[in-house]
């Protein structure tokens, strides 16, 4: 019997004469620079089934699982054990069960695993440790990789970041959820790629809580960061009345009154210099979605009074109305509601695929026909996690997107001034999670 930590790997119940056997068998799937992807497999050698199987087995350098798969799983030091969940809690004789993993290894090579056990009874171990090394192609294996992690190792060398356009330099946010969590997880090994693909771009600024006493210090400090760098900020204002109607970023302002006076305080604060404002996402590509014909005048009204505020306040300022994405209104249609709540008079153009997933060739080329409709402006859009292209009609979280071009205001096209990471990498339209959560396995997917 080994005890790591003043834990026995034999559970306390084992029996002197056990009524099953097993073998066991930890392979190496594939390591990179400060992780690898590994499973152990433990199979039934007895006679008969082992009820609520719970599996154990030891690491020489310590804890080392970052996730599991399969089963409930804790760790005390370097020991592992993993309890059968809900829905896997017998395994038959002459059966493997196969746990997956993540894991770390700051040393620069994976542990070495050994006391191995099935319900307290010490399996037989079947052969060497296996390894596939970082430099190796690995072979396919019927065994599926823990979802998010790549068949081979993500590159983690940093983005070139792009040359500046017209408008200057995006500001980069030192915070934000994605820079939190790699600070909290450094050791986790997609913190690395995390924070050089996503955590270190610059990303827009959501001002989307209905606060009218503090809007105004949350968009001041903001900005000020970023004017006292030499940077371009990038703010959303995401408050408008009956927001999104009640769906997943339900919310907004109580009343068209609210409105005025929250809109008014968050054009104070922008200041004197550049910034970008993407003028509430949705509010024109669901006018006529949930409202009635006097609601929808009303929303008309109030984005003509946010873009005429704002240009007031900060004539700096550009300000891009959001008439949603090429898959949702015509482009005429959209030009029409945008002219309508004053894009033509107060906008700078308009902005595109907010939080969406459509290629930016498609975006652009809508966008193109929009402003030929609209008779002037520019175009901005959203990148951020387009890279892949949409994921047929699924808006919420689809699986296999990817990141798409770096936020750049060097884009080559006179009627494109940015591309943007509107929404940020990683955080959940709220299929994965509540809308607006860092998924950190969304995050590495995107990057991979």
């Amino acid at each position: 019997m080994v005890v790591i930590g003043g834990t026995s790997l034999v559970a306390a119940n084992a029996t002197s004469e056990p009524d099953h056997s097993c073998a066991a068998a930890y392979t190496v799937r594939h390591t990179w620079s400060t992780g690898f992807s590994a499973e152990v497999a433990v199979t039934n050698t007895g006679e008969d089934p082992v009820k609520n199987w719970n599996v154990n087995w030891s690491f020489d350098g310590g804890k080392a699982v970052v996730k599991g798969w399969e089963g409930e799983w804790q760790q005390d030091d370097g020991l592992v054990t993993v309890r059968a969940g809900e829905d896997s809690v017998r395994l038959e004789p002459g059966k493997t069960l196969t746990l997956r993993f993540t894991g770390w290894h700051p040393q620069g090579k994976a542990p070495d695993a050994a006391q191995f056990a099935l319900n307290g009874v010490s399996c037989q171990v079947g052969g060497d440790k296996e390894e596939t090394p970082e430099s190796a192609s690995p072979t396919p294996s019927s065994i599926a990789l823990p979802p998010g992690l790549p068949a081979s190792p993500a590159p983690t060398g940093k983005p070139t970041k792009p040359a500046a356009g017209p408008l200057g330099s995006l500001f980069v946010d030192p915070s934000g959820q994605a820079v939190e969590w790699v600070e909290a997880n450094s050791g986790d090994p997609r913190a690395a790629v995390i924070r050089e693909r996503i955590a270190e771009q610059p990303q827009a600024h959501w001002l989307a809580a209905n606060n009218p006493g503090e809007v105004e210090s949350d968009v001041r400090g903001y900005t000020s960061r970023a004017h006292s760098r030499g940077k371009v900020p990038v703010l959303v204002a995401y408050n408008m009345t009956n927001r999104d109607c009640g769906g997943a970023s339900a919310g907004g302002a109580d009343s068209a009154d609210g409105y005025r006076t929250w809109i008014n305080n968050f054009a104070d604060g922008l200041g004197s210099g550049t910034s970008i404002v993407i003028l509430e996402p949705d509010a024109l590509g669901h006018l006529t979605t949930c409202l009635s014909a006097d609601q929808q005048q009303e929303r008309l009204d109030l984005l003509e009074y946010a873009g005429k505020t704002i240009k007031q306040a900060s004539p700096k300022a550009r300000v891009f109305y959001d008439v949603g994405h090429s898959a949702w209104i015509d482009a005429g249609e959209a030009a029409s509601r945008a002219k309508q709540a004053g894009a033509g008079q107060y906008g700078d153009g308009i902005a595109l695929n907010t939080s969406n997933y459509n290629t930016s060739s498609s975006e652009v080329s809508y966008g193109k026909r929009v402003l030929a409709s609209l008779g002037s402006g520019q175009m901005v859009v959203d990148t951020s996690r387009n890279g892949a292209g949409p994921a047929g009609g699924e808006w919420c979280d689809p699986a296999g997107r990817k990141l798409g071009k770096y936020p750049t205001t060097a884009t080559g096209d006179p009627k494109v001034a940015a591309y943007l990471w509107v929404k940020r990498p990683g955080e959940s339209d709220g299929c994965s999670g509540s809308a607006g959560s860092f998924i950190p396995e969304t995050a590495y997917d995107l990057s991979s």
